[in-house]
């Protein structure tokens, strides 16, 4: 299952990478045409549109290597217990959040379909099937952590080393 994750993983981070060449590309073609005097209004929007992929998808990579702002002043000072209790529970709240934003973005996208992109054919529920998708991504991630977080308090209630997630391959 980790082999299947990590190709996921992987198909993710090389998606971002390409939406983001692409936007360079598109914004410099614009520049460039603006500057011969020829504007190419369409790149930009496409650029927009590529934007708020990547936006949802570099948060779910965020998410998955722990590099969202976290204040831990308080939590820090608690028992290795209670920090993974309270951890647990932060995981539900944010999945809970997620769930509710995945059916709320789904609903946005289906109102937006009949609308266009200005200047293009595209439908507007391109851009906006992002927020679910994106939030999708995000909730299975947080479900991978769910998972990771119960297994280490069941090591740790059993007496045996804690196992980090860069040992299991996530």
């Amino acid at each position: 299952m980790n082999k299947a994750i990590n190709f996921l993983v992987g198909v993710e981070e090389f998606i971002s990478r390409a939406l983001l060449v692409c936007v360079v590309f598109l914004v410099f073609f614009a520049a460039v045409g603006r500057w011969f005097g020829l504007p190419v209004a369409w790149s930009v929007n496409i650029a927009q549109l590529l934007f708020v992929w990547i936006i949802f998808l570099g948060a779910n990579q965020a998410l998955r290597n722990d590099k969202h702002i976290g204040v831990d002043i308080l939590t820090s000072r608690f028992p290795d217990k209670l920090q993974k209790l309270i951890a647990l529970g932060v995981f539900v709240l944010v999945s809970a959040f997620l769930a509710f934003i995945i059916v709320r973005g789904v609903s946005l996208s289906i109102d937006n379909a009949s609308r266009t992109i200005s200047n293009t054919s595209i439908s507007y529920s391109y851009i906006t099937m992002a927020v679910p998708v994106g939030c999708l991504l995000m909730l299975a991630t947080t479900l991978r952590k769910v998972q990771l977080l119960v297994a280490n308090i069941r090591l740790q209630r059993h007496g045996e080393p804690l196992e980090s997630s860069d040992d299991v391959g996530y």
